[in-house]
């Protein structure tokens, strides 16, 4: 699933909720050199404080500082995000697949390809772009309010946007991130990896809490 560019003719408030599950899923994906250096140069925790204080509702101001500390080579970097993340089947202590930690995968998966295929979406052909990947998952969330952020500035009727990303954040993310969360806790790693869960926890509750509102004229 590709990036969809969050522009400035747009709804505000949905397209700070874009740019916020856009960076997540990046932060999510395998690191390369660039995104490490966006890291610990601090440019991925500004771009985040910068969409997190344009959100659609009232929160604290982002605490970076953990977003900002990957360590201090990528080498090490890129070998602890396959220790706890990425390694061989079932053998990782935090896997990304939402289908591990809620019961049958192959159900999870077949329910997340469901709503792909009712916005007309295909998993691009990588080994990663697996459909209960969080990444994945994110870029979908990316899309729905990119899309919502469109209607809303061309005066059409949101609704549709909402009701689907407030259902697959019920199904999917808001389900099985806290239970990852709780693993990484366990987990003696990098500031950077507790406090980017953290954050997506955080984001995920918020924003259902947010369109729940919404949906019912809050």
């Amino acid at each position: 699933m590709e990036h969809v560019e969050v522009g400035s003719r747009l709804a505000p408030g949905a397209a700070a909720r874009s740019r916020v599950y856009q960076l997540l899923a990046l932060g999510f994906s395998f690191p390369d050199q660039d995104l490490f250096d966006a890291i610990r140069d601090g440019v991925f925790a500004d771009a985040l404080d910068a969409a997190h204080g344009a959100l659609p509702w009232a929160s604290p101001a982002l605490a970076g500082s953990d977003l900002a500390r990957p360590g201090d080579t990528y080498d090490g970097f890129e070998a602890e995000y396959i220790r706890l993340f990425d390694v061989g089947p079932g053998g990782a202590p935090c896997p990304l697949y939402g289908g591990v930690y809620v019961g049958d995968r192959m159900k999870v998966m077949e329910e997340a390809i469901r709503f792909y295929d009712l916005f007309h979406l295909r998993l691009t052909p990588r080994l990663r772009d697996m459909p209960d990947h969080v990444a994945t998952e994110l870029e979908f969330l990316h899309y729905l309010t990119f899309r919502e952020a469109e209607r809303r500035a061309a005066g059409d009727d949101p609704t549709p946007l909402l009701r689907a990303e407030r259902d697959f954040l019920e199904r999917h993310l808001r389900r099985w991130l806290p239970v990852m969360q709780d693993r990484l806790r366990r987990q003696d790693t990098l500031p950077f990896f507790p406090a980017l869960v953290g954050y997506a926890v955080g984001h995920v509750r918020a924003d259902h809490g947010y369109l729940t509102a919404e949906l019912h004229g809050g």
